[in-house]
């Protein structure tokens, strides 16, 4: 017995064409992201990247080393 896709489902063509006019429209010239999401994680891990060094440094100076 084949398992049947749902029918809410794209068809493959659908998909194909899809991702065909995804790339075929680009990102644009000024970004460096072709996907929201992408750029929101990169700002996150880079506000948590400085905010973690700050934190170390100051532990460090308090510390003493």
């Amino acid at each position: 017995m084949a398992l049947r896709r749902p029918s809410f489902l794209p068809s493959l063509d659908e998909l194909e064409q899809q991702a065909q006019d995804r790339s075929a429209q680009g990102a644009r010239k000024d970004s460096q992201f072709d996907h929201p999401t992408a750029k929101y994680l990169f700002m996150v891990m880079l506000v948590v990247t400085v905010v973690a060094h700050v934190v170390a440094g100051a532990v460090f100076l308090v510390m003493g080393h």
